[in-house]
């Protein structure tokens, strides 16, 4: 192992046995002659790596190529066939869902069940347990059976487990795509806070997490190393080479229109029975001089949504309830992927609008109303916050972090990036003749 590595690999081959049938199995062990019935299925076939301390990198290939059991072997759950593997440091890994979870235990138990395997002492998880309660935030399920548990919840739980024993080596096979829209968001930003720290080791299929996270890129196909590299090289080839896209047919019609049929001068007042009252349970922090209590985001065509189509007018509304006086008082909100990537934002300033000061005991409703980008499909967070000040110095009265989840849907039969530009104003000219 060279000195700064933490992960070292050399020569790792693994087969199985593939039987036709389980008949088969048994008809191999009674033969006589021992004779075969299997053909073997080489998932490795000899990988070299060395993983420096304290980079994260991402582990890509199409189903089938090994990455899974690759990231087994370094895990210590299979053993390779043949080859040198050498591992420096503590590591966590999120291969299945709830590995290691014994069903019959509570999740209580079984939390220092995983940090026993994990060689952490009795007394430390008792400091750490609470961290892992809060994150996993499961509620009273924490002293239920683990088989009693939703597919959610163990994900909820194992992945506070994990992160929170401290690991050198954090290893994640596509564990996230499993949960809720507003946990994925959560442990892409726990994931993004190990940087730097400790080693990361991710399996996936999203080329934004490899672009985003990730410090080099393993490329396996087939069982072999097919590249190494920096991380948008490999991503490009990667997806140059095997990407195949499937349009996705949506109702252009239904909205194609919507923006010229928004109209701020039509006063669209929501009703806050629509609205979503904001808990203590949220992340949130500021003075709280003034605090947001309601939020909603309404469709002008459709009311009250959780998805919303590029082109598609709504109005994001915020309930204030002030209990000072707010001089120069900002209100705004921002939207973000699941990466933690914002995407677009504004508030009163950047609008120009003006906002008179807040009294203390007084209540007021925001409503910006505009027409929502044509942005990627997928799963998007908003944020929200009110302040006091400019865009120099302000003092943040209430900012409440991922409060709406909004899956986003396409109206573009084809999208190319994460913003999609109206083609109808894009002018192209063609020169065949008189070029120099």
């Amino acid at each position: 192992m060279k000195s700064a590595s933490v992960v070292s690999l050399q020569g790792i081959k693994k087969s199985y046995k593939l039987y036709q049938s389980p008949i088969a199995r048994f008809k191999e062990a009674l033969h006589p002659g021992k004779k075969r019935y299997y053909e073997d299925f080489y998932a490795l076939k000899g990988i070299d790596l060395e993983v420096p301390k304290g980079e994260t990198w991402g582990i890509i290939g199409l189903n089938g190529s090994g990455k899974s059991t690759l990231l087994k072997i370094i895990c210590g759950v299979i053993q390779p066939d043949c080859g040198e593997l050498q591992i420096n440091g503590r590591i966590a890994a999120l291969l299945e869902l709830g590995s290691g979870f014994n069903p019959e235990y509570t999740g209580r138990q079984n939390v220092f069940f995983a940090g026993a395997l994990a060689d952490v002492s009795r007394a430390e998880m008792e400091l750490r347990f609470p961290e892992i309660e809060a994150f996993a935030d499961i509620g009273d399920f924490i002293d239920q059976p683990v088989k009693s548990y939703s597919s959610g919840m163990l994900m909820r739980l194992a992945f506070a487990v994990a992160v929170n024993v401290k690991p050198d080596i954090l290893v994640v096979d596509e564990a996230l795509a499993v949960g809720d829209a507003r946990f994925q968001h959560k442990c892409m930003k726990k994931i993004k806070s190990f940087k730097g720290h400790s080693t990361m080791l991710l399996v996936t299929h999203d080329m934004n997490a490899v672009l985003t996270l990730c410090d080099q890129v393993v490329w396996l196909h087939e069982g072999e190393l097919l590249a190494i590299g920096e991380p948008k090289s490999i991503a490009d080839r990667y997806t140059r080479v095997f990407y195949e896209g499937e349009a996705e047919d949506f109702d252009t019609e239904k909205f194609k229109d919507s923006a010229t049929n928004f109209s701020s001068s039509e006063s669209f007042l929501p009703k806050i029975d629509s609205a979503l009252t904001v808990s203590k349970t949220v992340t949130a922090y500021g003075e709280e001089g003034v605090k947001i209590s309601h939020v909603s985001l309404l469709s002008r065509e459709r009311g009250s949504i959780d998805s919303v189509y590029g082109g598609e007018a709504v109005v994001c509304s915020l309930w204030l309830e002030s209990t000072a006086s707010i001089n120069n008082p900002v209100a705004g909100l921002s939207v973000r992927n699941k990466l933690g990537i914002e995407i677009f934002g504004f508030n009163t300033i950047t609008l120009q609008a003006d906002f008179a000061p807040l009294l203390p005991g007084k209540c007021c409703l925001i409503s910006f109303e505009f027409v929502w980008p044509q942005i990627a499909p997928g799963n998007y967070a908003v944020s929200v916050a009110v302040a006091d000040g400019d865009m120099e110095q302000w003092t943040m009265h209430h900012f409440i972090q991922d409060i709406l989840m909004i899956d986003v849907l396409s109206t573009k039969e084809y999208q190319i990036g994460l913003v999609a530009v109206d083609q109808a104003q894009v002018k192209i000219d063609f020169t065949t003749s008189g070029i120099k």
